[in-house]
């Protein structure tokens, strides 16, 4: 069963209550879907009229943490795993093929050591709707041997290569979530301390910001800062 919840933005700015509310709503059930709608559009043009529920499958780890990129040459939804705890056991790609009875693999891909978020990437000037050009940036969080880094991921060809790995000269902390503008093609990206956090980075030598970085130019620039994760 799938429920959608929309959300009165107006009740929900001052009423803390009401917060709570809808955070229950959204974790009251394993057996349900609950969808909190910020935005009508949402309901009408995302999920759209006949939306339906279906289990894949459950893994002994925690095989879907973050991303979450569907890849239309590859028919397959890419996740992150969860960081186990280990250097032994780094963080995986997981790929669900969705063409292919849902069938589930681990992948690793060169220049990407810890991957968490992601977003489908086109090439600036690339329509953001279809197969053309179409790829996955990855947010490296890096490891004690490789720096954080946006990361592109060709699925289809089973390539990557380094978008970003410094701040003008900079290391970044543990990049954690990025997004691409869908008209200036800009790539939009967060910078936390997790990975210190989790003992599997060094101490940040940098601030948790947020940064745009132009991918045909290489010009990147910090755009908001004094943020605490």
């Amino acid at each position: 069963m799938v429920n959608i919840t929309h959300v009165d933005w107006l009740r929900l700015a001052s009423s803390f209550n009401y917060a709570s509310q809808l955070e229950t709503i959204a974790n009251s059930s394993v057996n349900e879907i609950n969808f909190l709608a910020y935005d009508d559009s949402f309901a009408n043009d995302v999920l759209g009229p006949d939306f339906s529920q279906e289990f894949i499958t459950q893994t002994s780890w925690t095989a879907f943490h973050e991303a979450g990129v569907y890849n239309i040459d590859t028919g397959k939804l890419y996740a992150t795993s969860n960081w186990a705890g280990s250097a032994d056991n780094p963080i995986n790609v997981t790929a669900i093929d969705i063409s292919n009875n849902n069938s589930v693999e681990s992948i690793r891909y060169d220049h990407l050591a810890e991957a968490n978020g992601a977003c489908a990437y086109y090439p600036p000037g690339t329509p953001v709707n279809g197969s053309e050009g179409q790829a996955i940036v990855f947010c490296d969080e890096g490891d004690f041997d490789h720096p954080s880094r946006l990361t592109l991921v060709e699925p289809a060809t089973n390539t990557s290569r380094v978008l970003l790995n410094n701040f003008l000269g900079r290391n970044f902390s543990s990049l954690n979530d990025v997004t691409q503008h869908p008209v200036t093609g800009d790539l939009w990206f967060t910078d936390t301390e997790y990975g210190y956090w989790q003992y599997f980075r060094p101490e940040p030598t940098i601030r948790q910001q947020v940064y745009r970085f132009e991918p045909l130019t290489g010009v990147v620039q910090a755009v908001a800062d004094y943020f605490y994760a």
